[in-house]
């Protein structure tokens, strides 16, 4: 999975749960840095990570693996 697109796909998800960068970070027990890199495509979560973000997005860890959407 491209680290961009990934990280486009986890802003777009935040943003349509209405969520600051700062609130994920807080749902998912991470630092708003961490959450910045992910979305930038600087860094990629960790499969755990991921699977908390997608919970704290109510989407499923698929959602984002998925690179044909």
């Amino acid at each position: 999975m491209d680290p961009k697109a990934l990280g486009k796909k986890i802003k777009l998800a935040r943003v349509e749960a209405e969520l600051t960068q700062a609130q994920l970070a807080e749902k998912v027990k991470t630092l708003q840095k961490s959450i910045s890199r992910y979305e930038s495509g600087k860094s990629v979560p960790s499969l755990e990570a991921l699977v908390k973000i997608a919970k704290a997005l109510n989407k499923k860890p698929s959602y984002f693996l998925d690179e044909s959407s």
